[in-house]
């Protein structure tokens, strides 16, 4: 265990995040989301971690793209077009808070999200979400 890491962050999880360049992608996904969609290396976190809890542990290490215009990309796989879940809400408060700016986040649907996310290089996968969404984060520089 380091000191002052949650214990979310697996050796696994650390290693992909260090391996990953400015401008990669990481696809941090739920239960709902489809398992033949999932193409980039997969880190499980567990059945008990939320979403919100593995957003929270990734999001305190990996810096979000300052230059994209929206480095968070979600799609709720619950197919509610005018709502957004809670889920995204939680996500992009950590998300602010993690980088001390406001974060702004876009919605796609399924297929062009599937598109990204299978550029990513690395997926996060939760087992736990009340309703299924998933987001993908854009890396930047420290």
């Amino acid at each position: 265990m380091l000191k002052n890491l949650s214990p979310l962050l697996s050796g696994a999880l650390l290693s992909a995040l260090d391996a990953m360049h400015d401008g990669d992608t990481l696809t941090l996904v739920g239960s709902g989301y489809p398992e033949e969609a999932l193409t980039a290396p997969v880190v499980h976190l567990g059945e008990d971690v939320t979403t919100e809890a593995a957003a929270e542990a990734i999001l305190s290490v990996f810096p979000l793209d300052t230059a994209d215009p929206s480095p968070i990309v979600f799609h709720d796989l619950a197919g509610e077009p005018y709502e957004v879940p809670d889920v995204a809400f939680a996500v992009n408060g950590i998300a602010s808070d993690a980088e001390l700016r406001r974060i702004p986040m876009s919605r796609l649907d399924l297929e062009p999200f599937i598109a990204l996310a299978r550029n990513s290089a690395v997926i996060v996968r939760v087992g736990s979400d009340a309703p299924p969404c998933a987001f993908l984060f854009r890396r930047g520089a420290l």
